[in-house]
């Protein structure tokens, strides 16, 4: 517990140090939602996943992204909401709101942004083989105001102690699975409520769906521990060691990040253009979406589409980008370098 929370201050710190923390975020965000997707079984990567953001078409790319980008979606929403108004901002409409972001246009008859009206199960065929059996559904409304008190609990000045952040983040994430508010899509809005409690706190997003995933039948058997046999003391150790090699892994994928773009700039910097050009502008641009469309540079950077088709020309022709050999209307260019690096494995 002490190692996680050392590692969050120093997570801190280093955020603090970046140029530009928000481009870098972007990126780790995108990561985090594939990992945590593939959890529940989808397949997409991140190339994929950024391909069908920059076109806003699936045409060839395998039907998970939708469901993927909806994650994205979920966790920029939660983050905006908690960021204005802190710990305040964890109700259980927000809860609803996240997954009704997270299932829309995947299933309605999974009901998206409400509750469950039904009993379900976790584990086995029907609910006498199941592993666990969340509460009745008559019972989730009560549960879900219960999780909600303590997900907007701050320390009082009279409080003897205070609970720390990864103590209660675990706490938190075994009572939402535990209670199983909707018919699907638990797992993924149980883990986002996880990044929306450190950013209520002021800290920068920490993403360890990576390390559950590279430790899943660890993560469910821990969480199984909690919900059957009260134990705590296994499921909280677990948890802190996934903060920590989290928090260890995302500073490294920054400081991997911000190399890349001083490389790039170097490269740049021998073309001898105005500062203000185009392409001087797309490294920092490619940072946060390495994989982008002409009409995508086009919008961002404020240029028209033929500076910023020659702009990307420009660092195809250095080395920096790759371009896509799809149709002319959905092609693309690629920054291979950030898409290796966001898409190599969790250190285990």
């Amino acid at each position: 517990m002490t190692r996680a929370h050392e590692a969050l201050g120093t997570l801190k710190i280093s955020t603090a140090r970046l140029p530009n923390p928000d481009l870098v975020t972007r990126s780790l965000d995108r990561r985090e939602a594939v990992r945590s997707s593939q959890i529940e079984g989808t397949n997409s990567d991140v190339d994929e996943l950024l391909t069908y953001e920059a076109t806003g078409s699936d045409e060839g790319l395998p039907p998970d992204v939708v469901v993927t980008l909806n994650y994205v979606k979920a966790l920029e929403y939660g983050l905006k909401k908690v960021r204005e108004r802190g710990p305040q901002a964890m109700t259980s409409d927000l809860i609803k709101e996240l997954h009704g972001h997270l299932m829309q246009g995947v299933d309605d008859q999974r009901n998206p942004g409400q509750f469950r009206e039904n009993q379900n199960w976790i584990g086995g065929f029907n609910i006498y083989q199941a592993r666990f059996v969340p509460p009745p559904a008559e019972c989730v409304d009560q549960c879900m105001r219960d999780l909600e008190l303590f997900l907007q609990e701050t320390p009082r000045e009279e409080d003897m102690y205070e609970v720390p952040i990864v103590i209660r983040m675990a706490i938190a994430h075994a009572q939402f699975e535990t209670i199983h508010p909707f018919v699907d899509g638990n797992g993924r809005v149980g883990r986002i409520l996880l990044t929306l409690m450190l950013a209520a706190e002021g800290y920068p997003p920490v993403y360890i769906a990576g390390f559950l995933k590279n430790n899943q039948q660890m993560y469910y058997d821990n969480l199984a521990g909690v919900q059957l046999k009260e134990k705590w003391s296994e499921w909280i150790s677990f948890f802190a060691a996934a903060v920590e090699e989290s928090v260890k892994e995302s500073i490294n994928t920054a400081n991997e990040l911000e190399a890349i773009l001083g490389r790039w700039r170097q490269m740049i910097s021998g073309l001898r253009l105005r500062s203000d050009s185009a392409v001087n502008k797309l490294p920092e641009l490619l940072i946060g979406s390495p994989v982008v469309s002409a009409r995508q540079v086009e919008t961002i950077l404020g240029v028209s589409f033929p500076a910023a088709n020659n702009a990307l020309a420009r660092l195809e022709e250095s080395g920096i980008l790759v371009r896509t050999r799809g149709r002319q209307r959905n092609r693309t260019f690629v920054a291979q370098e950030v898409i290796k690096l966001l898409n190599s494995p969790t250190p285990r």
